[in-house]
C-alpha cells in the first residue's frame, strides 16, 4: 500500500516560498522504458540514492550522508542542476510504495517546486520504468511553456538512456531497450 507523507497537504503542492501551486503554472513530462531485467534489480537502480545519482541527470550531487534506500518521508540534501544553474535543495519523498514507486518534491529553488516520480511495473519478461518530472510555481507564469517542456523532456530522455546504460554496465542482462515511450505533457 502506498504511503503518503503528511508534507503534501490536501492534494495541493506547496511551493518552496510557501504558496500553494494553483494548477495553472505547471509543466510536466513523462516517459517510460521497458527493459528485459528482473524487477528487483531495476528497483535497486531506481531506489538506491547512489544509483539514482548515476542515472538522474538533474542531480549533481548528494550532500552529506544518505540512506541506503529511498523511503517514506525521507529528506535528502542534494545539489541539482536546472537550466545551467546549480541549486542546493532538499528532496523530500512525498509518496512511497515499496518496490513499486516514489515521488520526490524538490524545495529550495525560489518560486519553483520540482517533482520527480518513478514507477516500476513488470510482466513476465520485462520491467518497465516510468519517469515523470514536473515544474510548478508562479515564476513559470511568464516562461515559455514549450521551451520549458522541451528542456524537461531532454533531461528525462537522458535519464532513460542513463538507466538503460547503467543496467547494462551493472551486468544485468540487457538488450537494447524494448521501448522508450514519451508521454505528451
Amino acid at each position: 500500500m502506498a504511503q503518503r507523507s503528511h508534507r503534501k497537504q490536501t492534494g495541493q503542492l506547496i511551493t518552496p516560498d510557501g504558496a500553494p501551486g494553483d494548477g495553472v503554472d505547471q509543466v510536466h513530462v513523462s516517459g517510460a522504458i521497458s527493459l528485459p531485467v528482473p524487477p528487483d534489480a531495476l528497483w535497486d537502480l531506481l531506489s538506491e540514492p547512489d544509483s539514482i545519482a548515476a542515472w538522474m541527470s538533474e542531480l549533481h550531487a548528494w550532500s552529506g550522508p544518505g540512506p541506503d534506500r529511498v523511503g517514506a518521508d525521507l529528506e535528502l540534501a542534494a545539489q541539482v542542476q536546472m537550466f545551467d544553474m546549480r541549486h542546493d535543495v532538499r528532496l523530500v519523498v512525498t509518496e512511497y510504495s515499496p518496490t513499486r514507486s516514489w515521488t520526490m518534491t524538490c524545495g529550495g529553488v525560489t518560486g519553483i517546486a520540482v517533482t520527480f516520480a518513478v514507477e516500476l511495473d513488470h510482466s513476465r519478461d520485462l520491467s518497465r520504468a516510468t519517469l515523470r518530472t514536473g515544474l510548478h510555481g508562479r515564476v513559470l507564469r511568464d516562461a515559455d511553456a514549450v521551451v520549458l517542456r522541451d528542456a524537461l523532456q531532454r533531461g528525462l530522455d537522458a535519464n532513460l538512456r542513463n538507466l538503460a546504460d547503467i543496467a547494462d554496465a551493472d551486468g544485468i542482462t540487457v538488450r537494447p531497450p524494448v521501448a522508450v515511450v514519451h508521454h505528451p505533457g
